[in-house]
């Protein structure tokens, strides 16, 4: 007698679950949101990083709350050059790109 047997596929359900992560994530944020609101996030991020880093346990953990929050530095000057560029183009509309 055969029997059904359900298939597992691995891989899909890992892929669907970081699907889903992000489009959570995504909805939770407004479409429009600004370089500014994006900025301060990471000026967060920044903190909480170097935080975490000064109170890990071990050298590898310190480590990685370190690139992260370089990582997070990184991402913040990113958006304040294009928050100044934004500035430039609304100030100088005609100037030449």
């Amino acid at each position: 007698m055969p029997t059904a047997t359900a298939t597992y596929d691995h891989a899909t359900a890992v892929a669907d679950i970081v699907a889903g992560y992000y489009r959570t994530e995504m909805a939770l944020r407004r479409d429009d949101t600004r370089s500014l609101e994006l900025k301060h996030l990471q000026e967060g991020r920044v903190r909480e990083e170097d935080r975490f880093a000064r109170q890990a346990d071990q050298p590898a953990e310190e480590r990685a709350h370190r690139r992260r929050a370089d990582k997070a530095a990184y991402l913040r000057d990113k958006l304040a050059e294009a928050e100044k560029a934004d500035r430039a183009v609304i100030v100088d509309p005609k100037r030449p790109s």
